[in-house]
Formats: structure tokens, C-alpha cells, sequence
């Protein structure tokens, strides 16, 4: 009807506006839904002593963060919201192949096939960040707390952390060989270090 500002619009065109509508609903929680980043490979490395000599054995692991809203860490400027690192035990390499068999067993490898950390809170103090979680080796969870340094590049950001603690807490028996001649200590030293593409 002319002059009362109606519009008469086929029903195609009465659809638009509700098409429109949708699609920017849509992108708007996609916005602001965290998305993990992909999968990031470390350098992980668990070295010890024993009664003749030091070990070193290491593997490449992986790292999975997902930004959130949280407290803003080096290169993360919304925060973390989780981050995983999973070391596969079966693929450690040791210096021989012994060794690396002796680690296996130690490690119980056939039934806990990989070592898990599960970041559960951290504070931010400068380039380091001071980390809560939750470590799993054969099994056997325990809270662990240990400084990680992020340091942002050009490539994404580098990330390095070290920890240290008892194997026999985690319910691991210090390989004993050679007769007893050499008997592996067990405090041990885990380090890992890559880069994490943002």
C-alpha cells in the first residue's frame, strides 16, 4: 500500500535478513572460542647418575596449548587456558641399546606407553612463568611445580623448562645391572625445549 512505508518482499528476499543475522551470530562465538594451537615438537630429556657413570636419554615430544582468558604469559597476551606436553616412552633413545632397554623396563613402557603433563595453574614473573600440573609417569600422577621460560620470535614462541625429582615417586625402580656393579640413582633431571608456532 503506497504512502505507509510498507514493503512488500518475496519470501527470498524476506530470508536474507535472517541469513545475515545467522552468519554473524555464528562468527561472533567463533571469535571468541579459544582455538588450540597445533601440536608443537619439543626436545624432552631425562638424564641421571649411577654408581658408574651419567645417562642421558631423550625423545621428541609434543606440546598442545590453547589460548584462554587468563593471565597474559610471554607470547600468549590472552593467557593460557590448557597445555599438555606427551612424551612417547617407547621411542627414548640412550646412548646404546641397552641402556635404552633397561629404560623400557625401568619405565614399564608396555603397559604406560607415554609420560603426560597437564598444566593446571602458573604466575608469571618476567620471561619465566612459574608452573602448576599434574605430571603422570607409569601411571602414578603427582603435582609437580617448576619455572618454564617463553620467549617470544619471530617463528612463534620458545619455550624451555627443567624439573627435578625422585623416579622412585612415580613408582619407577632404579635399573640395577652388571651384577650390581652399576646401579642407577634415582634422582633424575627432565629438561625439554622447541618452539611453538603461533
Amino acid at each position: 500500500m503506497e504512502g505507509q512505508g510498507f514493503i512488500n518482499m518475496s519470501p527470498r528476499t524476506q530470508f536474507l535478513p535472517s541469513l545475515v543475522i545467522s552468519i554473524c551470530s555464528t562468527l561472533t562465538v567463533l571469535s571468541s572460542t579459544p582455538t588450540a594451537a597445533q601440536p608443537a615438537t619439543v626436545d624432552f630429556t631425562v638424564s641421571g647418575t649411577s654408581t658408574i657413570r651419567g645417562w642421558t636419554c631423550t625423545v621428541q615430544a609434543t606440546v598442545q596449548v590453547t589460548p584462554g582468558s587468563s593471565d597474559p604469559a610471554p607470547g600468549f597476551t590472552a593467557g593460557v587456558e590448557t597445555a599438555t606436553l606427551t612424551a612417547p616412552v617407547n621411542a627414548f633413545e640412550c646412548p646404546n641399546d641397552e641402556m635404552t632397554e633397561h629404560l623400557l623396563d625401568a619405565m614399564k613402557a608396555d603397559r604406560f606407553p607415554e609420560i603426560t603433563f597437564q598444566l593446571e595453574d602458573y604466575e608469571v614473573s618476567g620471561q619465566q612463568v612459574e608452573t602448576t600440573g599434574a605430571l603422570t609417569i607409569t601411571g602414578v600422577t603427582e603435582s609437580v611445580r617448576f619455572p618454564v621460560s617463553l620467549a617470544p620470535s619471530g617463528e612463534g614462541i620458545e619455550i624451555e623448562g627443567e624439573l627435578r625429582l625422585d623416579m622412585t615417586t612415580f613408582g619407577v625402580e632404579p635399573p640395577v645391572v652388571m651384577l650390581g656393579l652399576l646401579q642407577v640413582r634415582p634422582q633424575i633431571r627432565i629438561e625439554f625445549e622447541g618452539l611453538i608456532a603461533q
